[in-house]
């Protein structure tokens, strides 16, 4: 790996109006997508990126994300993200982020599971073959503890389905991440974000789904926490190709 090459990557953001929520606040949405998108520019700059891996028939996916929230930016405000990479196998990259506001102080903190797949048999991938000086780590402390995969518990549940359309779709041809996440927030009206913040999020990507595959989402309290929600996005088959635990707490008026 040459010395040049960082440890970490920040990049910082401006909240413009068309980015936010409607209570001109930036949604956990946007966080999940800037972290995605730090983490692109970490790898890339890494040497292994898209079109790194490309080479090796590679690709990156994300597996598993969990998001804690100490405040939400507000419109017209200045913002930054940073990453690192924490560990690494031959099948797992775990990376981690810390977002701030313009004086430094915490706002969100992230830690991310990936995973490579043969982007021809769509299985995972060994990363032993990509150079291992490529994937330094950093010991640098993360607040947000490994957690398991959510779990939602039995009994009454709340359903709904859905077919994805041609905006849920990315260039993979699959279903965009952040698609799964708007789905599963959807599922709540506007006056109930009129009152409650999301102070984590928790999501799990099992398996990839398609331009006009059907699904069921099912809702209900977690088995280990009754005061998170945990959506499962299921195939017909019964399937779980998603799961998504959400943490609400009501704001301060």
């Amino acid at each position: 790996m040459p010395p040049t090459v960082a440890h970490t990557l920040r990049r910082e953001w401006f909240l413009t109006a068309g980015e936010t929520d409607a209570r001109a606040l930036m949604p956990v949405t946007l966080i999940a997508a800037r972290a995605i998108e730090t983490a692109t520019l970490h790898a890339n700059a890494l040497g292994i990126g898209y079109s790194n891996l490309a080479e090796h028939r590679l690709g990156w996916v994300l597996a598993r994300m969990t998001i804690e929230v100490e405040r939400y930016p507000a419109i017209n405000e200045t913002y930054a993200m940073e990453t690192w990479i924490e560990g690494y196998n031959r099948y797992f990259s775990d990376r981690c982020y810390i977002m701030t506001d313009a004086a430094g102080r915490p706002l969100a903190h992230i830690r991310s599971v990936w995973v490579a797949i043969d982007m021809h048999t769509r299985r995972l991938a060994d990363l032993s073959e990509l150079e291992r000086d490529a994937f330094p780590t950093l010991d640098r402390a993360c607040p947000v503890a490994r957690s398991p995969k959510p779990a939602a518990a039995g009994g009454d549940c709340e359903r709904a389905e859905y077919t994805f359309r041609y905006c849920d779709i990315d260039f993979n041809r699959h279903v965009n991440t952040i698609r799964y996440l708007d789905l599963v927030l959807n599922l709540r009206p506007l006056d109930f974000y009129d009152t409650h913040d999301i102070t984590r999020l928790d999501a799990t990507f099992d398996h990839e789904c398609y331009f006009g595959e059907r699904v069921d989402l099912v809702t209900a309290p977690d088995r280990r926490d009754p005061a998170t929600r945990v959506t499962e996005i299921r195939r017909p088959d019964g399937t779980r190709a998603v799961a998504v635990a959400l943490r609400y707490t009501i704001h301060d008026a």
